[in-house]
């Protein structure tokens, strides 16, 4: 008989065999999942010369992953064509399940550079057709921008251009740029950007690429306005995600959020961050309709820079904070570039950092409550001021990730400005039983922890799994101590895991796992009056 002791005494035992048996059937179809991600043994780390055409001195950025096919995948980014002025080109290239390159081609003109927008700049069509979205930026008469829609066939060849301008006469002198595009309930688009670097855009076009209107956004005199991230919130209104700070004033810079109808007039306007630098607000719909926020908090400043940690917010519609965590270490020069909310409601974040003096690529996973699930720190050159920026990350249909960025090797490393791509397994690793760490959420509010709950971290984790209450739950339990508490680890069938050894510390518990088989276990915390508190974390491979 599958014991029940873990769960609350106060159900009928009817509903306790129908939870548990409800729980066994959710946690093996997690275990077969979890292993399924174990098992995957396709790994790379690869830099790529994404011109299409021209000598191997054209620099290359790979910035955005477009689409897994069965045989590969295709990539996006910028390049540079070293003939006609060194002008910008969007490069497109399609690499195999294993990393090799497949084919590559880029688009540009002699006269202008061609961007891209940031990372949510592409969408497919409903006839396998595809957008992108960026920019035009002439030299001549005048420098100026304009937004730049192109529709493609499915073998990246265009099949239409279409240009934005805000110019009203000869005089070139308003640049216009679209960062990044979505998809409207209705297949219109909307574009998330920026006006002469002063103004957030938000632009609505229909699905042939005809203006429906737009609409402009500015906070304060001395400021400058930028946007970047958009998203279609689930009230059929537009979230438009950016950056404000003001001039001659850099400590000031903050992440903002502007909330709309679906007409594009503000209901609300949101500054998050703290006194310091923060940085710009990237932006995804949660599948349970609310917004997700991911930014950089700065802590302090050196100089004109601040260190900065890792900063995820959740929105609901109305503005108002659902949670909202900070992750990692404060460092200097740390990017969140982009945020994506999976199907299953969990996150995944990437971005740069400089830990202290080597720039790597970092990758953050978080369940749908904000906990930590993993943090990765990538390489691809060896030598200690190579600079590595990841700009993108996609889950794949192995249940891993695939994310792409660039490289730029500084002596000793030798070599140009290189796009990167990296395929992951399911918790982050490039390469088979990678080390497993997370993100350490900021203590000491009642913000940061769930009560009822224990923070278990590495998770998943290999032969120790530490276990804390969390701080709100000591709060609640202020006249206990941690050995009115006990904890006892449980399979996902409900048997009590026996003998694990236990060290017991001030505020929580380190557990040897090591003789465990890899799966899902459940921790179980009881204080003296019986109340319950629990998490789950899972038994890596060796």
């Amino acid at each position: 008989m599958i014991p029940l002791s873990f769960l609350k005494n106060s159900l009928s035992q009817n509903s306790l065999r129908m939870k548990l048996i409800a729980n066994i059937i959710c946690y093996s179809i997690a275990i077969i999942l979890t292993m399924s991600g174990f098992s995957q043994e396709i790994y790379f780390n690869s830099s790529y010369n994404l011109c299409g055409v021209y000598d191997s001195e054209a620099w290359s950025v790979s910035d955005g992953i477009i689409i897994e096919q069965q045989d590969g995948y295709i990539l996006c980014g910028a390049t540079v064509d070293t003939v006609d002025f060194w002008m910008r080109r969007i490069p497109f290239m399609k690499i195999g399940l294993d990393g090799e390159m497949i084919w590559k081609k880029d688009f540009g003109d002699p006269a202008c550079d061609y961007y891209t927008g940031v990372s949510n700049y592409f969408l497919k069509t409903n006839d396998d057709h595809f957008y992108i979205s960026g920019s035009i930026n002439y030299w001549q008469p005048t420098n100026y921008d304009v937004g730049l829609l192109m529709k493609l066939d499915n073998q990246f060849d265009s099949l239409w251009i279409k240009t934005y301008d805000l110019n009203l006469d000869e005089q070139k002198d308003t640049s216009l740029v679209f960062n990044q595009m979505a998809a409207c309930s209705n297949r219109d688009l909307i574009f998330g950007g920026w006006m002469n670097g002063s103004h957030l855009l938000l632009w609505r076009t229909d699905s042939s690429g005809n203006t429906r209107w737009y609409k402009l956004f500015h906070f304060g005199n001395y400021t400058l306005c930028t946007g970047y991230s958009v998203i279609q919130t689930s009230d059929n209104g537009f979230a438009l995600g950016g950056f404000m700070y003001t001039i001659g004033q850099p400590e000031t810079g903050n992440a903002v959020i502007v909330k709309t109808d679906s007409l594009g007039n503000q209901e609300w306007v949101k500054f998050l961050g703290g006194p310091y630098l923060d940085n710009t607000a990237m932006l995804s719909r949660s599948p349970d309709g609310n917004i997700i926020m991911g930014t950089v908090y700065g802590e302090v400043m050196i100089g004109h820079n601040a260190k900065s940690r890792t900063y995820i917010a959740k929105l609901d519609n109305a503005g108002n904070i659902i949670w909202q965590y900070k992750y990692a270490e404060s460092q200097m020069y740390n990017f969140l570039i982009n945020i994506r909310a999976l199907e299953d409601g969990s996150i995944i974040a990437c971005g740069s950092i400089n830990d202290p003096n080597i720039y790597y690529g970092w990758i953050l996973k978080i369940d749908m409550n904000g906990d930590s699930i993993w943090y990765r720190k990538k390489r691809y050159l060896t030598g200690e001021n190579s600079l590595h920026y990841l700009n993108d990350i996609v889950p794949t249909s192995d249940n891993g990730f695939i994310t792409c960025g660039e490289i730029i090797p500084i002596s000793p490393d030798t070599g140009i400005r290189s796009a990167w791509v990296i395929k992951l397994d399911s918790v982050g690793c490039d390469s088979a039983g990678c080390d497993t760490t997370v993100g350490v959420k900021e203590h000491g509010s009642m913000e940061a922890w769930g009560h009822g709950g224990i923070f278990l971290w590495p998770n998943p984790a290999k032969t120790i799994v530490n276990c804390q209450l969390s701080t709100v739950d000591f709060q609640f339990n202020s006249a206990f101590s941690i050995d009115d508490i006990s904890l006892v680890i449980y399979d996902i069938f409900g048997r009590e895991i026996y003998p694990l050894i236990v060290s017991k510390g001030e505020e929580g518990w380190t557990v040897d796992i090591s003789h465990l088989s890899p799966g899902i276990y459940i921790a179980i915390c009881r204080d003296k009056e019986n109340r319950m508190y629990s998490g789950k974390f899972i038994k890596s491979l060796k």
